[in-house]
């Protein structure tokens, strides 16, 4: 006579066989999501890193070339007072002027300025020519400069050059495609004592 295997449900409880199996393929989940976590915000501070120093270059770069507002670059001071006196701060209306992509707000556009300072801040970031990102640069008049300048514009303005609208992708399974992690706006400010004519 055979005898039958006990399958009472008091017989699977008390059955640890494979037991090793499933505790394994908890802790694995948990060291593999950990894993990825560390990956992706080394590669946040990495990609943190290289915004920042990306829009100080585009900075440098902008202090020594043609302003992106046009009308900056022979800005004239004499109807605001004698030659050797500082440009008063209301002389700049709006202020600061601020240049994006396609416009600015007062003093004209220069799209060849702006896309020479894109370019010099894609050299550090590649990713600043992605869609919906944004590189913003403003003149703001801080006082420097004086009526009368023979070797350049009146004003040397403090010069600001924004990356804007960075998404940050994650690769860790199970967020990659569904998450993004907005990076704040980036933001480096030169005075612009050397801007050109």
């Amino acid at each position: 006579m055979t005898r039958t295997p006990n399958l009472s449900w008091r017989h699977y409880l008390r059955d640890r066989r494979a037991s090793s199996a499933v505790e394994f393929a908890l802790v694995i989940t948990i060291f593999v999501v950990f894993l990825f976590g560390i990956i992706d915000f080394s590669r946040a501070f990495w990609e943190w890193n290289r915004a920042a120093k990306a829009t100080q270059e585009g900075a440098r770069f902008a202090i020594v070339n043609d302003p992106v507002a046009a009308g900056l670059a022979n800005f004239d001071g004499l109807a605001f007072g004698g030659a050797g006196a500082s440009v008063p701060l209301a002389s700049i209306n709006p202020n600061p002027v601020i240049c994006d992509s396609n416009n600015c707000n007062g003093y004209g556009y220069d799209s060849a300025a702006h896309a020479a300072i894109l370019n010099r801040v894609a050299q550090f970031y590649p990713r600043a020519t992605e869609a919906g990102v944004e590189v913003v640069v403003e003149y703001e008049h801080v006082g420097l400069g004086f009526i009368g300048n023979p070797f350049g514009p009146d004003i040397a303005p403090a010069v600001t050059v924004k990356l804007q609208g960075l998404q940050f992708p994650f690769i860790t399974p199970g967020l990659n495609g569904i998450a993004n992690l907005t990076m704040p706006e980036f933001a480096a400010t030169i005075t612009a004592e050397d801007l050109e004519n």
